[in-house]
């Protein structure tokens, strides 16, 4: 039986032509008078909402809505925008540069067992990623207008044919899922994430909820790749425009990176342990701010006892953490000065603090070491600073030195359990009731 699908696809510029052959592939592959359609237009400079429109003549369950700002919602906000206006129990996240195969929604409704599962559907691609198992390389088209539609809905009938098992411990887009799991057991995705890694982000979050994330091999769709992050055309290396947005988005990457360190102590998709660490750092001789930028997302909190220090710090690692982002996303100063709380930002003022006297450091565990120290001995320092929650796991309570940092554990309590869900106020990041699609 085929259960009654929200399909949620974001949509935005440069992006019209992959935006309607996606719903050609829905309106051929699926029995999509039965589902419900969901188009967030972030940004639009082809029209592409009026188009959009004309198609409501074809589809009687789509509903649109464009955004008429001059900014991107982005899809780490988008996304529960369009689950949240969903009239379905399942909800599905399509990207726009995706063509869905056939019978999508009959292997949805037939993998989806459970309401504890998030099902991963299939990515069919062309040759210009490496290849990796969760998915399948092969060239139907780089771009919507050399798209081989024929010999696509061959190649996903006889995949189906083969009927390979459901995969375990998968997660990436296009998934489907109960629109309750997404919002009361998860919370959603972490709007900190502006660019990159919230997936990442939610893989850790649900299997701390225990929830399954599964592959079925049945349900597949084509994805012609970064099209919605990158242009359609990232791939030409000899375009300077290109690549000068490339770059952009590999710095703002790496502060994406940053940001997943500081929530989660490392970089991974399995965190067991997190402990509430203060790096103490006496500053005994001229800094690097470099050395200093390193340790700070590694650690709860760095306490230096230089006022100037720590003011030109915070000033460092909060341009940064924003400068590349805004500009990926042509966001104004003001604009972000405006909707910055909508994005759950850092807050460094609370991370990299200023002290006078030992009695004003707080921390269930204390690290402290001379700046001196740290510079002289940096490459094996840092190998250890980047193993702090490993060392504190490992250790009882009490006083311990490694090299020349002295560690003092006074309490081992795991933070982990108070990050399971990501406690969202969605009224306030979403402000947007169902009839703003229409």
């Amino acid at each position: 039986m085929i259960r009654p699908i929200t399909f949620c696809i974001p949509t935005a510029n440069n992006e019209k032509d992959y935006t309607l052959l996606l719903l050609e592939s829905l309106k051929n592959n699926t029995d999509i008078d039965k589902h419900e359609i969901l188009i967030f237009v972030d940004s639009d400079n082809q029209k592409t909402y009026e188009s959009l429109l004309e198609k409501k003549k074809e589809f009687k369950n789509l509903r649109i809505y464009k955004n008429d700002t001059d900014y991107p919602f982005g899809s780490q906000r988008n996304v529960s925008i369009m689950f949240d206006a969903a009239s379905n129990d399942i909800v599905c996240y399509l990207q726009s540069d995706m063509v869905v195969g056939k019978n999508l929604d009959f292997h949805i409704s037939n993998d989806l067992s459970s309401e504890m599962d998030i099902l991963s559907l299939t990515r069919i691609e062309p040759p210009l990623h490496p290849p990796s198992k969760e998915k399948i390389v092969k060239d139907f088209g780089i771009d919507a207008l050399t798209f081989d539609m024929k010999s696509f809905n061959t190649f996903v009938e006889e995949l189906q044919s083969e009927n390979r098992p459901i995969e375990l411990d998968a997660h990436f887009a296009p998934f489907a899922l109960h629109k309750k799991l997404w919002f009361e057991t998860i919370g959603g995705f972490d709007t900190q994430f502006r660019c990159s890694r919230e997936d990442s982000d939610f893989i850790i979050r649900c299997k701390l909820n225990k929830i399954n994330l599964i592959q079925t091999w049945k349900g597949a769709v084509y994805h012609f790749t970064c099209v919605s992050s990158r242009g359609k055309d990232w791939f030409k290396q000899d375009d300077e425009k290109i690549n000068i947005k490339n770059e952009l988005q590999r710095l703002a990457d790496y502060q994406e990176l940053l940001r997943f360190t500081r929530k989660w102590g490392k970089f991974g998709h399995n965190v067991d342990y997190l402990y509430d660490i203060s790096f103490v750092i006496n500053v005994d001789r001229y800094v690097d701010f470099n050395i200093l930028s390193a340790v700070e997302p590694l650690v709860s909190r760095l306490f230096i006892n230089d006022e100037s220090v720590v003011n030109n710090l915070i000033h460092s690692v909060k341009f940064q953490s924003e400068y590349y982002s805004n500009l990926r996303w042509n966001y104004s100063n003001q604009h972000w000065k405006n909707v910055c709380d909508r994005f759950n930002p850092t807050k460094f003022e609370d991370r990299i603090i200023y002290h006078r006297e030992k009695d004003e450091v707080f921390g269930d565990i204390i690290v402290s070491c001379d700046y001196s120290e740290l510079h002289n001995d940096i490459n094996n320092l840092m190998q250890i600073i980047s193993s702090l929650n490993d060392l504190v796991n490992q250790n009882d309570i009490g006083v311990y030195e490694f090299g020349p940092m002295k560690f003092n554990i006074n309490k081992k309590i795991n933070k982990i359990e108070s990050l399971k869900k990501l406690n969202t106020d969605w009224n306030k990041l979403l402000n947007n009731p169902i009839c703003l699609f229409k």
